[in-house]
C-alpha cells in the first residue's frame, strides 16, 4: 500500500511541474481543468457559468483568472451564435495538449 501512495504522489508531483511549466496556478489548473471537462463532455461552458463558480473564489477573481488563461492562450472565448449577450469559453489545441500530457503521466 506503501509503495501505491508513494506512485501516487510522484505523478501528482509530475503533474504540478506540467502545470508549472504552462505558467498555471491552482486556481488557473481548476478552472481549465473545468472549461476541458464541459468541452470533452459536449457541454457548452459559458464565461458566466465559471464567474459563478463559488468554491473557486469571488467572481472578480475568476474573471481575472478566465482573461488570463485567454492571455496564455489556453483558453478561446467567442460570442454565442444564438445569444449574442453569452460568450463561451473553449479550451485551446495547447490547453488540449497539456491534459494529454496528464493523462499519459496517470496512464503509466
Amino acid at each position: 500500500m506503501k509503495k501505491v501512495m508513494l506512485e501516487y504522489l510522484s505523478k501528482v508531483d509530475k503533474a504540478r511541474l506540467i502545470n508549472k511549466s504552462y505558467h498555471l496556478n491552482d486556481r488557473q489548473v481548476f478552472i481549465l481543468d473545468y472549461v476541458c471537462e464541459k468541452h470533452l463532455s459536449y457541454k457548452g461552458c459559458c464565461i458566466q457559468e465559471i464567474i459563478l463558480l463559488k468554491t473557486a473564489g469571488s467572481p472578480a477573481t475568476l474573471h481575472a483568472v478566465t482573461k488570463e488563461l485567454t492571455r496564455l492562450n489556453l483558453i478561446k472565448v467567442s460570442v454565442d451564435p444564438v445569444d449574442n449577450r453569452m460568450k463561451n469559453a473553449l479550451p485551446s489545441p495547447l490547453a488540449l495538449k497539456r491534459l494529454k500530457a496528464l493523462v499519459a503521466i496517470f496512464e503509466k
